[in-house]
């Protein structure tokens, strides 16, 4: 009952941060529709559980928690993909960059 109760007010505290960062401009409204889809579902998992079992026995997995474990970790590892193939293309980016400024420099130098 208490791990119910933090999720529930984790995941409206959550909602709310989310709202203010697009308030903000500091997040599309594409990410406030995401993160608060994805909050209000942490919200009503939180408030029924056995609705992640009757998914999960479909899915052909025993318990629903089970099944939001797996999930999370398959979302995780793919976040985590993209965000090394952005650093990547960050990082390739920045070297162009630079060699760019250096080039300029050494001809301004002349």
């Amino acid at each position: 009952m208490i791990f119910q109760i933090f999720l529930i007010a984790f995941g409206l505290f959550a909602i709310l941060k989310t709202i203010r960062q697009y308030r903000a401009k500091k997040v599309s409204l594409y990410w406030l529709l995401l993160w608060c889809l994805l909050w209000l579902s942490v919200v009503i998992v939180a408030l029924m559980p056995q609705t992640t079992d009757v998914l999960a026995e479909y899915v052909g997995v025993e318990k629903g928690a089970d099944l939001l474990v797996y999930v999370a970790i398959v979302i995780l590892f793919y976040s985590i993909y993209r965000i090394l193939i952005r650093s990547e293309k960050q990082n390739k980016e920045l070297t162009e960059l630079v060699r760019k400024i250096a080039k300029l420099e050494a001809k301004r130098k002349d």
